[in-house]
């Protein structure tokens, strides 16, 4: 996998290019799949976690053939780009080798407050802030997103972003429950630039549970008047 690469298939969705930082990610979130991608377990996968070798050398001449693209960047699909202190100063110098170059950038995190320290360099690039929420209940979170800061964190670098003018948008996916989706929604609306909510897969016992189409009805009228993107595996639910 190249530094600045474009996504395929699903990935699209999010980004036309992305970066990888890290091997691994410190929040094991139990619904990632990146452990069956690398084949790993989950506990080897947020246990292991490591800086990619010489990853901001590599990055600088990645940046240096892609310098000018008007084509977004995403940090990242692989790993947290704030999952800990060493991955948020690794994230800061590789968002100065893309400014250097000229690209434009878009980070998607669950440590909005360390991302917060960088907010500097997404704001005077006009680039994006976006953070992963899919629950209120904090019980929940410490059991999908067991390594991960606590939803009220996460929730106040979101409205630290809107209130400095960022671009802000929220990830709701995985879906792990309905309501608690909804309740995302409307506590972040009034701060949140743009949506994408997705479904869970690959959790069948979880996704046989929960009335699809039903949610997606019901999070399209929680998000009307906002900017948002149904995901393709969530749009398959709309009645015709």
């Amino acid at each position: 996998m190249t530094i600045i690469y474009e996504p395929k298939g699903k990935a699209l969705e999010y980004s036309p290019l992305a970066i990888n930082l890290y091997n691994g990610c410190d929040h094991a979130c139990k619904y990632c799949y990146c452990p069956g991608i690398f084949r790993k377990t989950l506990e080897n996968w947020s246990k292991e976690s490591a800086p990619r070798k010489n990853i901001l050398a590599q990055l600088e001449k990645s940046a240096a053939k892609y310098a000018n693209d008007p084509r977004e960047i995403l940090f990242s699909f692989t790993s947290d780009p704030y999952q800990n202190d060493t991955a948020a100063k690794l994230t800061r110098e590789a968002l100065l080798i893309c400014e250097k170059h000229n690209l434009r950038c878009q980070v998607l995190t669950k440590n909005g407050m360390a991302a917060t320290k960088d907010f500097d360099i997404i704001k005077r690039n006009d680039w994006k802030f976006g953070s992963t929420i899919i629950f209120k209940s904090e019980s929940l979170r410490e059991e999908w997103e067991p390594g991960a800061p606590s939803i009220e964190s996460r929730i106040e670098a979101v409205k630290i972003a809107h209130s400095m003018g960022i671009y802000t948008w929220v990830s709701i996916e995985p879906v792990v429950d309905a309501g608690e989706a909804i309740s995302v929604i409307k506590e972040l609306k009034p701060y949140v630039s743009f949506w994408k909510v997705g479904k869970i897969n690959h959790f069948p016992t979880v996704e046989k549970i929960i009335d699809w189409h039903k949610f997606l009805v019901d999070a399209e009228s929680a998000l009307a008047g906002s900017s948002f993107y149904i995901k393709k595996d969530l749009e398959k639910f709309r009645v015709k």
